[in-house]
């Protein structure tokens, strides 16, 4: 978990500092935004995912990227999920 992560960096002497919410679907967004593939199958649905993401670049890349400034810009109309979902 964190906490185990978190050990690891502090051994090495550097302060880790994960980043918030909205930090990570922006960071999130100019990834996918990036992105110039085709038929890449795209997931973001593991458990510490805070936003379940699917689809297909390419096909679905605007899709991903609407959904995502939804998040960023009106997250209170977006489902996250919970902090205890997330299992960190």
């Amino acid at each position: 978990g964190e906490t185990r992560f978190r050990s690891a960096f502090q051994a090495d002497g550097v302060q880790f500092e994960p980043l918030s919410q909205h930090e990570l679907l922006v960071e999130m967004h100019d990834f996918v935004q990036e992105l110039e593939l085709k038929r890449t199958i795209f997931r973001s649905d593991h458990a510490s995912n805070w936003l379940v993401l699917k689809g297909v670049l390419g096909k679905d890349k605007q899709q991903i990227l609407s959904e995502l400034r939804k998040a960023i810009d009106h997250p209170e109309d977006v489902r996250f999920r919970e902090p205890w979902q997330r299992g960190l």
